[in-house]
């Protein structure tokens, strides 16, 4: 249940009840805090980085209640609830369940009953459902774990996320899990890859336009920040967008409204912005090509994600998870990775990262013709898609790039039938290209 993410918040003026709280839930190994004054644990509940809140009924300063109806109608927290009440307040007690309380506790209560209505609370909250959410980030080395721990805890939040790391490294796929995790998880996520927006229509992409308000607007349209309206928007390789775009990008952060192109009247969004980059951003901000206030704008929460050469423990676990998918996808006759093929992946730098690990492992389940992948039939492909690192031939100690590719085509070509279209598209090459090097090569395609 990774209890040890779980956070906890006990506020109860009576010392000897959080002293007891702290002492059993710690034991359980929750992540546990505590205060006795009411008005600064509404501050702390405030924050929103805490999974469950218990919450004594009567304090001084303020009420119980209060602070209920101040977590969930004014800020909407993500945290469940459970009221902590003594006999005379049992129907105050039910009454603040109207309000969005979970559950209640009745004083005194023994550990047991502590125990099982917050594990009633945690699992109602479905950390079963957050274990799954996570589970596509495949690998256990200490880097992921904290990866992981990082994601969930910045999901409850609708502060904006700024992800960088090398291509290939699954920045959107953190993306979709921290929405996965996020109270928006029902809403939608609109991912938009900013470097392939035609620049004179980025604008129009973005915030949409009005009928005429340009050649060819024959009709109005949403812009995806309309279309992420109450849900998530995921701004990918943000920057590559112009400096035009991005003082209009600004505005809408701060005002939280869209102006379409061609009207005067912006439009309110409620969008939980999140940005990536496999660029230096802070460079790109020092020579100019991106705006500083921005960055400061969109980097409230930034996550750095690791190359896989970093965390080379988690390349097995990774290939391992792949190889399996694309076994049942392509009804492989291939089985297992030889020990020599393991050695030689966890050995491998990945330039191409968890994408080129992907890629590598479809290859062998579509060419490889044996049970076990050896050595021989590994071909890393690299970042770029050409081939940086021919295998060398078992039996002649040696293997030409020519080689490589020609060898390579044929066993594409034979898994497809022959079939130019699907062959050319599993290579990453348009028919004209496949054509031409079938010519060149001489490869017999009867």
């Amino acid at each position: 249940m990774f209890r040890e993410t779980v956070k906890i918040l006990i506020i109860d003026d009576e010392e000897s009840i959080r002293d007891a709280c702290r002492q059993t839930l710690s034991r359980m190994g929750y992540r546990v805090e505590s205060t006795g004054d009411s008005l600064y644990g509404l501050e702390m509940a405030l924050k929103d980085i805490y999974d469950l809140v218990l919450l004594d009924i009567r304090m001084p300063g303020i009420g119980g209640l209060d602070i209920l109806r101040k977590l969930k109608y004014k800020s909407s927290i993500s945290a469940r609830v459970i009221i902590i009440t003594g006999y005379g307040t049992i129907e105050m007690a039910v009454g603040a369940m109207r309000h969005g309380a979970h559950n209640f506790l009745t004083k005194p209560f023994s550990a047991t009953e502590l125990k099982k209505a917050v594990e009633d609370a945690l699992d109602r909250y479905d950390m079963r459902d957050i274990a799954e959410t996570l589970s596509v980030l495949i690998g256990n080395s200490d880097y992921m774990k904290e990866l992981k721990e990082t994601i969930q805890r910045i999901a409850q939040t609708d502060s904006t996320v700024l992800i960088t790391g090398e291509s290939g490294t699954g920045k959107e796929l953190v993306a979709r899990t921290m929405q996965g995790l996020s109270k928006r998880s029902n809403k939608p996520f609109i991912p938009v890859d900013c470097s392939s927006l035609v620049e004179n229509l980025m604008e129009s992409e973005l915030f949409g336009h009005v009928k005429g308000a340009f050649s060819g607007a024959t009709e109005s349209r949403e812009g995806r920040f309309q279309m992420a309206d109450k849900g998530t928007l995921f701004l990918d390789e943000i920057s590559n967008i112009s400096l035009n775009i991005q003082a209009k990008l600004l505005r809408v952060i701060q005002e939280q409204e869209v102006p379409r192109v061609g009207s005067s009247s912006p439009e309110k969004v409620d969008v939980r912005l999140i940005v990536a980059t496999n660029k230096d951003i802070r460079a790109e901000v020092e020579s100019g090509k991106f705006r500083e206030d921005l960055f400061y704008r969109i980097s409230v929460v930034p996550i750095d994600i690791e190359p896989l050469r970093e965390h080379k423990s988690d390349i097995l676990p990774i290939a391992r998870h792949y190889f399996d998918i694309y076994k049942k996808r392509h009804n492989s006759k291939v089985q297992r990775l030889s020990e020599e093929a393991k050695k030689s992946l966890t050995s491998y730098n990945w330039p191409g990262n968890v994408r080129e690990l992907k890629n590598t492992m479809e290859r062998l389940c579509v060419l490889c013709e044996n049970d076990v992948v050896n050595l021989s039939d590994i071909l890393y492909y690299g970042q770029n898609g050409g081939a940086k690192i021919p295998v060398v031939d078992s039996l002649s100690g040696k293997m030409t790039l020519v080689d490589v590719e020609k060898d390579h085509i044929e066993k594409v070509l034979l898994h497809f039938n022959f079939q130019i279209g699907k062959a050319a598209k599993f290579l990453g090459i348009d028919r004209k290209t496949l054509r031409m090097k079938i010519r060149n090569y001489g490869i017999i395609t009867e």
